[in-house]
C-alpha cells in the first residue's frame, strides 16, 4: 500500500514536526494545498470533515500547504500571515507548513498536478487508504464516509 513521504513541516504556533511520523498515530486526513487559491477549495471540505471528526473521535485533520524550497528565507513572513489569519490556536496546530521540493513530493504521491488540493486519508502506520482531489462533492464525500469508519470508526 502506497504510504505518505516523510515531509518536515512546522505548525504556525513553531513547532517542528514530520508528517506522518509526528502527527497523532491515528487515522489522519492530510490536506495538500499548493497556492493561496486554495483555500475556497478546502472551504469546501470542512463541513464533511468536522462530521466526520464529530462522528469518529480518533479522526485528526491537517491542513497542509506545501511550498517550494525557495520561500524558505521568507517562511517567517509567509506562516506569519498565515498566522494572524487563524485565531484558533487548534487550528494554527493543525496548519503543518512544508517548505519542500514540489516536484519531489508530487512524484512521491503520484499527484497529476500542483493546480488543486489532494484530501488524503492516512492509517495510523501512514499508508494512504483513500484519496480525494478538488471540491468537496457528493461522490468523495460519501467515499471518505466510507473510508473513515472503516478505518477509524469500524
Amino acid at each position: 500500500m502506497e504510504r505518505f513521504p516523510s515531509v518536515k513541516a512546522r505548525d504556525l504556533e513553531g513547532r517542528e514536526v514530520t508528517i506522518p511520523e509526528g502527527l497523532p498515530p491515528t487515522p489522519r486526513v492530510v490536506i495538500l494545498a499548493f497556492k493561496r487559491r486554495h483555500m475556497e477549495l478546502i472551504e469546501t471540505w470542512e463541513p464533511v470533515l468536522e462530521a466526520l471528526e464529530s462522528r469518529c473521535r480518533q479522526l485528526s485533520v491537517w491542513e497542509v500547504p506545501a511550498l517550494s524550497r525557495v520561500y524558505l528565507p521568507v517562511r517567517g513572513f509567509i506562516d506569519g500571515g498565515m498566522r494572524s489569519g487563524i485565531t484558533d490556536p487548534q487550528a494554527r496546530q493543525h496548519t503543518l507548513t512544508a517548505y519542500t521540493d514540489l516536484s519531489e513530493l508530487a512524484v512521491e504521491l503520484g499527484l497529476p498536478s500542483l493546480d488543486t488540493i489532494y484530501v488524503l486519508l492516512l492509517a495510523p502506520d501512514g499508508a494512504i487508504v483513500w484519496r480525494g482531489q478538488g471540491p468537496a462533492d457528493a461522490e468523495q464525500t460519501a467515499a471518505i464516509g466510507e473510508a473513515v469508519e472503516g478505518l477509524a470508526c469500524g
